[in-house]
């Protein structure tokens, strides 16, 4: 790694750090539209939260296998940028960020500079919707939602999961290592009521051309248990159909992921064949009293925002 330059033009202005399933796909869409920003081709690099870790001390099985999706090696990681035009601002999401113990050490020591971006979502119904991404995927981590309450189980070992939801305890890093004014927290009720509204808040923040309006219609990266699997295996995101066209026309592939229009019409296909159960007032209050009311009490005094309507509802 010390053999690679370290070249500060190909290396993000911003990172979006998450947390995941609160919107931050959607958002890294809506980003990549305007002309005065960059974002990674590739969603999720991990560079910053795996650059020092050794994938042989990695415990979990799910862990590792996130560890080999994500890009390690400096070189490729300032590949990602390398096609950014000179006027714009160079930026990705990685959910990791947030919660990984050592991603905030390694953002300091290649963008101190770096604005970061957090969208954060009640963490029950954050968790729950983990839960059913995790359906969509056929990688549930227990059969059912409610085994979260047994302490020490798989729930509370894999980060994603339960830990993910510890936002006071994964941002106090950032805001002790970072200037005050160089972190911005949205909330994933301000992303869903105004998407537009929320995106003007972004560009300012950002410093880029406020009046671009993004097309915000269509939602990515729904989850929920799959009602047909023979038309999940030919629809899905690694069904037949766009494996075969990514196999044999790789360009039309990536054309098409940059259509709005093309995506929004995958995205209404897949969602028809979801079933989004429920989550219940119950569990959601007791998830919410039990794991986080602590941290989401801490986390209004650090963002400086009004967070009743997580605990009271």
């Amino acid at each position: 790694m010390e053999n690679v330059k370290i070249d500060k033009g190909l290396l993000p202005d911003f990172l979006i750090i998450g947390a995941g399933k609160s919107g931050t796909t959607s958002l890294d869409s809506y980003m990549n539209q305007h002309p005065d920003l960059f974002i990674s081709p590739v969603k999720e690099p991990n560079f910053f939260g795996y650059e020092m870790v050794d994938i042989n001390e990695l415990e979990l099985p799910e862990t590792k296998e996130h560890y080999k999706e994500s890009v390690t090696d400096l070189s490729d990681y300032q590949d990602l940028f390398r096609e950014a035009r000179p006027n714009q601002l160079k930026g990705e999401t990685s959910n990791l960020y947030l919660y990984s113990d050592t991603g905030h050490q390694r953002i300091k020591h290649y963008v101190p500079d770096a604005k970061l971006i957090a969208i954060l979502r009640q963490p029950a119904e954050r968790l729950y919707s983990r839960f059913l991404h995790l359906a969509r995927v056929d990688l549930l981590p227990t059969p059912q939602f409610e085994d979260l309450f047994e302490k020490g189980n798989i729930w509370w070992k894999r980060p994603d999961l339960i830990n993910e939801g510890m936002y006071f305890r994964h941002l106090e890093k950032f805001y002790t290592n970072f200037p005050k004014e160089n972190i911005r927290v949205f909330l994933y009720d301000e992303f869903r009521s105004d998407p537009q509204k929320l995106m003007q808040d972004m560009y300012t923040f950002l410093g880029v051309r406020e009046d671009f309006q993004p097309d915000t219609d269509v939602q990515l990266n729904q989850s929920g248990f799959i009602k047909n699997k023979l038309s999940h295996k030919i629809i899905g995101p690694n069904g037949v159909i766009f494996g075969t066209i990514k196999k044999i026309a790789p360009t039309i592939f990536e054309k098409a992921k940059k259509s709005n229009k093309i995506q929004g019409m995958i995205s209404n296909m897949r969602s028809k064949n979801l079933h989004r159960p429920k989550l219940s007032p119950e569990t959601k209050r007791r998830v919410t009293d039990e794991i986080y009311r602590k941290d989401i009490e801490s986390l209004q005094t650090l963002i400086d925002k009004d967070l009743k309507h997580w605990l009271d509802f």
